[in-house]
């Protein structure tokens, strides 16, 4: 038998975003809310979850919205009523699974300490550990009082499951990266303005491009020269490279925003424009332009 809830999820851009950012941050979503199961059982000793199946009820553009179904099974009706009433009786919560609140406690929770984590991994700065440790706070405070145990207790179930599970922090870089495409977005779990990811934490977040969990960064530059140097009419994401000078004299490939018609560059060799920059680390801790997002061009 099965219990239905569901899960939607705001980001407050301003700017179109590509089909791949979507696409991606629907997958970690979905990813994230396949971890809560082994978090829900441990809040709730004797709980069993079957499985969870999640299925995409809404997607807005513009400002993104997502909104997904969410499905808990269990074996049988028996066993999904004795659960339910120890999981009321037990935790003092009403319909808790049947809402939103508990489950967007625990991703929010999950999102800021896969940060935290990748960052500890990736020996980050104290400072953005801290401002993702802030924003975590605001979830496990959510958590703990839903479910009626110490902010301690809810804090280390999630701390556990992060460390088991090496796909939680990707899948909770991969929910920011839309986010980061602009500089003050802050993303809002199911209509709760009481659980927000802050546009602080947002920055804050590290970024990964590889199962290796090789870092990278995002930065958005606006009206600067950008130097085309290869073009291809038939495609806006292959067969494009420019050369930025005020960021990097290395060529590096471009991709061209979806309302950027390719034929209105022909015979351009040099334009101004905004654009998002795309770095990798070498070995050596330098930064590298790998790929370069031509959002807007200045006639």
């Amino acid at each position: 038998m099965e219990l239905l809830t569901g899960q939607s999820i705001y980001y407050s851009n301003k700017s179109h975003l590509p089909l791949e950012d979507v696409a991606e941050s629907l997958l970690a979503l979905k990813g994230l809310i396949e971890a809560t199961p082994d978090i829900l059982e441990r809040l709730s000793p004797g709980l069993h979850i079957q499985k969870v199946n999640v299925y995409l009820n809404e997607v807005r553009a513009g400002s993104l919205w997502e909104d997904l179904i969410v499905k808990f099974i269990w074996g049988s009706q028996e066993k999904l009523s004795q659960d339910v009433d120890a999981w009321r009786n037990g935790l003092r919560v009403d319909s808790i699974i049947s809402n939103r609140l508990i489950i967007g406690a625990i991703i929010g929770a999950l999102i800021m300490g896969g940060g935290i984590y990748l960052l500890d991994k990736l020996k980050g700065p104290e400072e953005q550990k801290q401002t993702l440790q802030t924003n975590q706070n605001i979830f496990i405070l959510a958590g703990a009082n839903l479910t009626g145990i110490t902010e301690e207790q809810f804090k280390s179930v999630i701390d556990g499951a992060i460390s088991r599970k090496e796909q939680i922090p990707k899948d909770a870089v991969k929910l920011i990266r839309p986010a980061k495409r602009e500089g003050s977005v802050s993303i809002t779990l199911n209509r709760d303005e009481a659980t927000t990811i802050s546009s602080d934490a947002i920055r804050a977040m590290p970024n990964m491009v590889s199962n290796d969990e090789i870092p990278e960064s995002i930065e958005d530059f606006q009206n600067i020269e950008i130097q085309i140097r290869a073009i291809d009419l038939d495609s806006t994401k292959r067969g494009w490279a420019a050369v930025i000078p005020s960021v990097d004299s290395r060529r590096t490939k471009m991709h061209l925003d979806p309302h950027i018609k390719a034929t209105n560059l022909i015979g351009k060799t040099v334009i101004m424009g905004d654009v998002t920059v795309i770095f990798r680390y070498d070995q050596s801790g330098n930064r590298i332009p790998s790929l370069v997002f031509l959002r807007n061009v200045i006639d």
